[in-house]
């Protein structure tokens, strides 16, 4: 007999929310799996360590991004029109599960996944990076600026949909990165 779906989806779940607001080293595998309503016993079945278990939680979260911010590279925009691009895409997906992006915007720090890993090309930042044609200062700033009012929108808990203010956020963080100057 497998495993339970339903039983692995649970424990995801309740790893998205432990590990999204408390941070990765702080959640304690006992904490997800009584969040869960399962034995420890039981989720280590499913998952044989927290970090198999952090890896699965970025590859369910960062798969659909990877691929929209490929799909993006494959029109080989313009650095605005990938600032414009990488916000409609983020906002997106936060509205649909703003915890699965909180992991995005708040990585762990015992282990970087290879999805978020800044040494691979196809990491959602790299790939923003390398559209930007940008060093790594400019990177860090315009994903700052990108990700903070999610950030803020997340960790202050604020109800409400991101995607019908990414066009104005986009236009201030191109701005930002224009040429320029007003």
């Amino acid at each position: 007999m497998g495993r339970r779906p339903f039983v692995r989806q649970q424990i995801l779940e309740a790893a998205f929310d432990l590990i999204a607001t408390e941070g990765f080293e702080a959640v304690a595998t006992r904490d997800i799996a009584k969040a869960a309503g399962v034995g420890p016993a039981s989720m280590f079945k499913h998952f044989a360590t927290k970090e198999d278990l952090g890896r699965e939680l970025y590859r369910v979260a960062i798969a659909p991004l990877q691929t929209a911010m490929t799909e993006l590279a494959a029109t080989s925009p313009k650095p605005a029109e990938v600032v414009r691009g990488a916000v409609r895409i983020l906002y997106a997906a936060y509205d649909e599960r703003p915890r699965a992006l909180a992991l995005l915007i708040f990585p762990p720090h015992v282990f970087t996944p290879w999805e978020v890993d800044p040494a691979n090309r196809d990491a959602v930042r790299p790939v923003l990076r390398r559209l930007l044609r940008a060093d790594e200062d400019l990177a860090a700033i315009v994903w700052g600026a990108i990700t903070g009012p999610l950030s803020d929108r997340y960790l202050r808990r604020r109800a409400g949909r991101m995607a019908p203010h990414a066009a104005v956020h986009a236009e201030r963080v191109v701005r930002l990165i224009s040429e320029e100057k007003p």
